[in-house]
């Protein structure tokens, strides 16, 4: 099994995307000191594929949406402990502010990445995916419009960075038959934001951790060490039933 790690923000906001920039240096800290590499999706894919099994004492580190600040708070950090990492991009709204819809309390409006800093990025080792062109909920989609969303995005990236783009994260961790059959098509692997370690999932249906839930070094380095699975169970249980409540 293996945790693929969700952030968004780095930032003192204190919304339910957001870590903080000193919160975050100690997690990577806490990471590499328990002697496990941050990886990004597309390295750990490429293990599982060749190997058939996860690499060991590795965490694949995702960040959605492709904030600014993952520029500035995260890469010296990944840079300094030797990390990779992959970033969600929102294609369409590159150099821009995160006003896809209305930003969660206390986030407020943040600046996107540019694209120059994106190719930046990706010379420099991180993996820059998919995750969409505008940020929709897929589900609420036509085929024609999931389509372009999913196609659009990844040639928009590949136009700008040169490279293939593998790896896509659906918006909001929304998925339906029609959307993953296109993501299928277009990208290697997928992540939803299914609260658990990944194991034997089809490789365009990944489970992740939300850090939201992660708030502590002790809940990380139980994480770490396998001993939070039942955990996880319970709050991704207490996550569908809220869902189920929502009129």
């Amino acid at each position: 099994m293996i945790s693929i790690l969700t952030y968004h923000s780095l930032d003192t906001s204190g919304s339910v995307v957001s870590v903080a920039p000193e919160d975050f240096a100690s997690q990577m800290a806490c990471i590499a000191e328990s002697g496990h590499r941050g990886i990004a999706l597309r390295e750990a894919v490429a293990h599982r594929e060749a190997k058939g099994n996860w690499p060991s004492r590795s965490v694949v580190l995702t960040f959605d949406d492709g904030f600014r600040n993952f520029y500035d708070a995260a890469m010296p950090v990944l840079a300094q402990h030797g990390f990779t990492a992959t970033v969600f991009i929102v294609s369409d709204y590159m150099g821009r502010r995160n006003d896809w819809e209305i930003p969660p309390a206390g986030l407020g409006s943040r600046d996107i990445l540019t694209w120059p800093q994106a190719v930046e990025l990706s010379a420099n080792g991180i993996e820059i995916g998919s995750h969409t062109r505008t940020h929709p909920d897929l589900r609420r989609l036509s085929g024609t419009e999931a389509q372009q969303e999913i196609a659009g995005s990844r040639i928009e990236i590949e136009d700008h960075l040169g490279r293939q783009v593998q790896s896509f994260a659906y918006p909001f961790g929304e998925t339906n038959p029609v959307s993953r059959e296109y993501v299928k098509k277009e990208f290697q692997a997928a992540c939803t934001t299914v609260l658990q370690r990944a194991n034997g999932e089809p490789l365009h249906n990944l489970p992740r951790i939300d850090m939201y839930y992660m708030r502590t070094q002790r809940m990380l380095q139980r994480l770490l060490n396998g001993k939070l699975d039942r955990y996880l169970t319970v709050r991704s249980l207490g996550r569908i039933v809220r869902r189920a409540l929502v009129p």
